[in-house]
């Protein structure tokens, strides 16, 4: 059976779509002491003096301990009222809003290394930072704000005190995409789309018989 294309028309249709007023780049450094006992249990206590080799590397997460995939979404909250503030920018006066908010992050921290002749993996609980911060945007009332992390470097080291670890330092360098956005309505003049011509057709085979095996049965001599 021959589908027969669709007579496509232009017609003038609306689309829900979320609207970016403003969006900026930021880079932040954050530093935090971790005590060892936000890190949860560690079978293995990374500053024993049986331990040789050792590494520790930091992943982000979500708060149940996932990896977070690149350019992921991460929960803000808005500390204080937007404060408008008047800036000249080539010329022009415009009017921009100081947006203060506060980031959470989870990192957890994977331990490597020999205890004794052994070597062993570890993993920390996710561990939540609360970062605060402020930037000027285009943020008029009824915007929200949208932070994703675009890049992440970080390093952690242990302190060790009477052959145990006592804490660890973290140290991330963040960039970050910030945008304020606003659900609208737009009205396009767009065609229908069309589904494809199916460019493979499958047939069904033939019955495929099963290889035989003459010599065993029947048998040659039959």
């Amino acid at each position: 059976m021959e589908n027969q294309a669709l007579q496509a028309t232009p017609e003038l249709l609306c689309f829900n779509a979320e609207k970016v007023y403003d969006w900026v780049m930021l880079q932040v450094q954050f530093s935090q002491n971790v005590p060892v006992a936000d890190l949860g249990t560690l079978p293995i206590d990374p500053g024993s003096g049986t331990v040789t080799n050792m590494s520790v590397r930091c992943i982000l997460t979500d708060s149940q301990g996932n990896p977070l995939p690149p350019n992921a979404q991460v929960p803000v909250e808005e500390t204080a009222d937007r404060q408008d503030r008047v800036f000249v920018i080539d010329g022009n006066q415009v009017t921009l809003q100081r947006v203060s908010f506060e980031k959470t992050l989870y990192v957890v921290l994977e331990f490597t290394g020999y205890d004794g002749t052994t070597p062993f993996v570890e993993m920390s609980d996710p561990i939540e930072l609360t970062i605060p911060e402020s930037v000027y945007l285009c943020a008029p009332e009824g915007t929200r704000l949208v932070v994703r992390i675009s890049d992440l470097e970080c390093s952690a080291s242990i302190n060790v005190a009477a052959g145990a670890m006592e804490s660890a330092d973290l140290s991330l360098d963040i960039c970050q995409s910030v945008q304020t956005v606003a659900d609208v309505t737009l009205e396009l003049v767009a065609d229908f789309c069309e589904p494809r011509d199916n460019l493979i057709t499958e047939e069904c085979p033939n019955p495929i018989i099963p290889p035989q095996c003459p010599v065993v049965f029947p048998g040659v001599n039959n």
